[in-house]
């Protein structure tokens, strides 16, 4: 029987990939450590079936996969995980910035504990040799694009077991990368990584939730209660809090609560020792280090869980039902975009095969890019059951999607109030995705609903790169918005 999705329950949270492939009994640990997907061509058959009458045989090798089932796993992520090759972890160079132009907004604490670091002190702590290593690939402010060149700083080997700040990245293959202002995520070289898609989804989320407050009308405490689901390595999490963090709210006595849910447990351990840099305390020199000192209360925290367990929110673990005893002002997501078909009943048996498309080669971007756990329309369903009755739910979806959007949104008994489609590059005949906001239905919103009004809905393309392969005014206005230097 060929099933829609990963089923829920057990078999969700059993692997970060469910099916993705499959490994015998009788595979020597190199084969089996380098299998990847099945064959997207021949569905793991090995063969493809001739259909030509004269045809001396009815089938022949499969010409991808060369008759073996299955395809190699992507050679970048291979080697970040290689005990033999052992790439070193880095933090990445601090981005290069026009002159006179530095980031704002939100400054983690481990940022400003590394400008008090004293770098010729020969007998430092371990945590002092953290912020060292993150200033050195930090430069100074008035290091600038033409005066600079990459710096990105690795880690030493024998940081390695030590007792080091978690967001250091220790580990072979991992990257501690530029996110938005100073704010920074922990990536894996070869794997999953943030994209336009993650940015413009949380520059659209936190633009339009702020457009839609009256901020100055608050005069008591006031939580903000926002949930991301299928968080990831929580980079539209991390971003849309920064925009939260860094905004009018902080002169007001606004506190943010924010969940992000995650079953892949690699993404889940790379969002927290992000989270710990760009919202964690350092404690060094004899001093405490809390990040900017003019900042909302805030405690943001993600959960190892299936999203679709809150449609229904039953057997949840304890830390799942505290998301579901929330109801929530802003939802973001990010779904998968490609079909995927699955056969079998367990965790042993389950088999991956891709509909749309080539499945990806590293175990952690598949299901990130393809639709293991459900796609918009379980995206809708989680967000309706979780969202206030006038919050925000913000997704991004495939262009050739953009029916199953607004499908999956009537559905769940969402309105779509505003769509902004996005196009790689001038000239291109259709937008590649589209972030979709919408709300619940209820009198105050049923215009949403009217198909007369689409076309005031739908915002004109936000178009990425011009002609010449440079940023547009448009999307470099997103980038200034969201503190990352246009050069």
């Amino acid at each position: 029987m060929t099933m829609r999705y990963v089923p829920e329950g057990v078999v969700s949270l059993s692997s970060d990939a469910p099916g993705w492939t499959v490994k015998s009994a009788g595979d020597s640990s190199a084969v089996a450590e380098s299998r990847g997907p099945i064959c997207w061509k021949c569905k793991g058959e090995c063969n493809l079936r001739i259909l030509k009458k004269n045809a001396s045989s009815n089938q022949r090798t499969c010409p991808v996969c060369r008759g073996s089932g299955f395809l190699p796993m992507k050679s970048k992520y291979v080697q970040s995980i290689s005990v033999d090759v052992d790439t070193p972890g880095v933090i990445t160079s601090r981005r290069r910035r026009p002159r006179g132009w530095n980031e704002f907004g939100h400054c983690p604490a481990a940022v400003q504990a590394s400008l008090d670091t004293d770098t010729a002190n020969t007998e430092k702590t371990i945590t002092q040799q953290a912020l060292s290593i993150l200033r050195q690939a930090n430069g100074h402010d008035d290091d600038y694009d033409s005066e600079r060149n990459d710096v990105s700083a690795s880690i030493p080997k024998d940081l390695r077991g030590q007792e080091c700040p978690s967001w250091l990245p220790v580990n072979s293959g991992e990257q501690l990368c530029n996110l938005v202002g100073r704010w920074r995520i922990l990536q894996r070289v070869g794997s999953h990584r943030w994209t336009t898609d993650d940015l413009v989804t949380a520059y659209v989320a936190a633009s339009t939730f702020m457009s839609s407050k009256n901020i100055g009308e608050v005069n008591s405490a006031r939580t903000i209660r926002y949930l991301d689901l299928g968080t990831g390595n929580a980079s539209v999490l991390q971003m849309t809090t920064w925009c939260l963090l860094s905004s009018e709210l902080r002169h007001y006595p606004y506190q943010i609560k924010a969940f992000g849910v995650e079953a892949r447990t690699e993404a889940v351990g790379f969002a927290r020792r992000s989270l710990s840099f760009n919202l964690g305390t350092i404690e060094t020199n004899n001093k405490t280090y809390t990040g900017s000192n003019e900042s909302l209360q805030h405690n943001v925290e993600i959960v190892n869980g299936d999203f679709r367990d809150l449609i229904h929110s039953k057997d949840l673990s304890h830390s799942m039902q505290r998301v579901a005893s929330e109801r929530y002002d802003l939802i973001t997501g990010t779904p998968p975009y490609f079909r995927v078909d699955f056969s079998g009943t367990d965790a042993c048996s389950i088999k991956a095969a891709i509909n749309q498309g080539g499945m990806p080669t590293s175990i952690q971007s598949a299901p990130a890019r393809c639709e293991f756990r459900g796609g918009i329309e379980a995206y809708c369903q989680a967000a309706a059951a979780m969202l206030q009755p006038d919050g925000l739910f913000v997704v991004c979806e495939n262009w050739l999607n953009d029916k199953r959007a607004y499908e999956g949104a009537k559905l769940a008994g969402l309105h779509v109030a505003s769509v902004w489609p996005v196009m790689g590059r001038v000239g291109k005949p259709e937008p590649l995705f589209a972030v979709y906001v919408m709300r619940k239905k209820s009198e105050s919103y049923q215009h949403f609903a009217d198909d007369k009004n689409e076309e005031n809905r739908v915002r004109a393309p936000l178009i990425v790169r011009g002609g010449d392969g440079k940023w547009t005014e448009q999307y470099a206005e997103v980038m200034k918005e969201m503190s990352i230097p246009v050069v």
